[in-house]
């Protein structure tokens, strides 16, 4: 079966009605509420012991395996939480959809271990949790594996078997631009589909919200030798937005084979991806190299109806990385595939310069050739495939 082929099945798949779907309806509901009046900031007031924690002590409070969702049921999925604190200040609400039925999960400190302090202030706190991320038998086989993590404004990272993290995406990428002050939107709450123990994928469903615009996410993941994730967006806008960028997706390259060196530091190359790679309407691809630059570079790729976009990870030789901690050759390659028609628009690559390893400096999306305005509804969909190697065609 080719993987056009796979992709109609799975598209058709989709399109049947699912026993939660009039839960993702009130979540759209929801949003086209939300948009319709100013935007409310959120803002957690977190108790002292939190606001102090910084990188190593936030590291420390860990996830109780065992208090995670749906652990010791006769399923593969399970779900662990990220504590607030350290930069995690937005509070992230989390559900659990049992049979079309919402079961908020609310937080306490039962979740986590804390080795530096008494968490006993926490009991009585009313917070949010900072994200999520689901556990799944990519190489064993009991669900202990990480697929998907959420974390941080609207911004996820999910893995295939095999894979560290890398390349990131994001639900949506509002005035990414050299020349204008970029919007963050974040995801709010999420609402988490329980699964039966036959399912080989998930389905959940996400609110997001910014200055600009709020909007209904549903997600569908199935994780793998490849991984992905359906998107399914409602979008509903505050106010006029000059560059919106659809499947956002970040990334990191300092440098090849061919760039020059820091003295101290004998890796050949260090990169998350060295290739931008586009396939047209009618199935041709063209890549573009990502390389060093000492300013802020954009390029607009013009297309209709492309049938995706994504930043890939071409050299699997370990060798050629010098680098047994970050493992360069085992991050994942990351493809856009277009579900529907996109229109008219352009794939925007964007590339910073870097002078270490530590940060993104590469975000490539689609931009859609008409700009929305205050009071505008959009829709869109898409896959997202994590794999290895070249292609994300077998």
């Amino acid at each position: 079966m080719s993987f056009r082929s796979l992709c109609l099945i799975l598209s058709v798949a989709s399109a049947h009605a699912s026993p939660n779907d009039q839960v993702f309806e009130e979540v759209v509901g929801r949003a086209r509420t939300a948009a319709a009046a100013p935007y409310q900031i959120i803002k957690e007031e977190l108790p002292n012991v939190l606001q102090q924690l910084n990188y190593d002590t936030y590291r420390m409070i860990t996830f109780r395996r065992e208090e995670g969702l749906w652990f010791g049921d006769d399923s593969r999925f399970q779900v662990q939480f990220f504590h607030p604190g350290y930069i995690y200040k937005e509070p992230v609400t989390m559900n659990q959809v049992i049979t079309g039925k919402v079961e908020p999960v609310e937080f306490s400190p039962k979740f986590f271990r804390y080795p530096r302090f008494d968490p006993a202030p926490l009991a009585k706190a009313r917070l949010g949790f900072a994200g999520f991320r689901l556990l799944y038998p990519l190489a064993h086989s009991k669900p202990v594996d990480e697929v998907i993590a959420f974390v941080g404004a609207s911004y996820f990272r999910a893995l295939a078997a095999g894979q560290v993290y890398g390349t990131s995406a994001r639900g949506l990428a509002i005035d990414t631009a050299d020349n204008l002050p970029e919007e963050f939107p974040s995801f709010r709450e999420f609402w988490l589909c329980k699964p039966t123990p036959e399912s080989r994928e998930l389905e959940f469903f996400a609110l997001l919200d910014s200055t600009s615009v709020s909007g209904a996410y549903r997600l569908v993941i199935k994780p793998g030798q490849e991984t992905t994730l359906e998107v399914e967006t409602r979008l509903f806008f505050r106010k006029q937005v000059q560059v919106l960028g659809f499947a956002p997706l970040t990334s990191m390259f300092w440098r090849d084979e061919s760039d020059p060196r820091p003295p101290s530091d004998k890796r050949p190359e260090v990169h998350d991806s060295d290739i931008l790679l586009i396939e047209d309407a009618s199935g041709k691809q063209e890549s573009h190299s990502l390389h060093q630059v000492d300013r802020i570079t954009t390029e607009l790729i013009p297309r209709k109806n492309p049938k995706g976009f994504g930043l890939l990870q071409r050299d699997r030789n370990s060798a050629h990385y010098r680098d047994s901690e970050a493992k360069y050759s085992r991050r994942p390659s990351v493809f856009v595939e277009s579900l529907g028609e996109w229109g008219v628009g352009n794939v925007r690559l964007m590339q910073l310069p870097a002078t270490n390893e530590y940060n993104d400096n590469v975000v490539a999306f689609w931009q859609p050739e008409k700009a929305p305005a205050s009071g505008d509804e959009m829709e869109f969909r898409y896959r997202l495939h994590w794999f290895s190697g070249e292609s994300n065609k077998p």
